[in-house]
């Protein structure tokens, strides 16, 4: 995805890296009997610096499931101090609306007491920050 969305609110693929749009390349992971993965975020951007989600829950899981995304990743970087909660129910049931199956996986890497709340929202939740090894 570029680093802004179009005048719709919707992301915008890399025209580069996909020219023939996102939901060619589900049908081509698809083809190969394989599940389509994406990742985002339950803040204004990305960990990575590309734009996030937040404000934008039902655009973006209505345009997942018309990519046939089969799994999301929803990390918790650049977020606005609401609750982690709120973020992510608010992707989950926009999720859900869609009417696809999309196995949704939170990342906020087990703050907030995720372990309480997370299976109520979600099909997996990071327990723990990320874990490394001291060399």
């Amino acid at each position: 995805m570029l680093y802004e969305r179009d005048a719709d609110g919707h992301f915008i693929p890399d025209p580069v890296k996909f020219p023939d749009g996102m939901k060619d390349v589900g049908d081509y992971i698809h083809d190969k009997s394989m599940k389509f993965g994406i990742y985002s975020g339950a803040g204004f951007k990305q960990c990575s610096g590309r734009i996030g989600s937040l404000g934008y829950e039902v655009i973006d899981a209505n345009d997942f499931a018309s990519w046939g995304v089969d799994y999301l990743k929803y990390d918790n970087c650049h977020i606005d101090g609401t609750p982690a909660f709120e973020r992510y129910e608010k992707m989950g049931n926009a999720l859900k609306d869609t009417g696809r199956e999309i196995f949704y996986s939170l990342c906020n890497w087990g703050n907030e007491n995720v372990a309480e709340w997370g299976s109520s929202i979600a099909n997996s939740w990071r327990t723990t920050i990320d874990i490394g090894v001291d060399f």
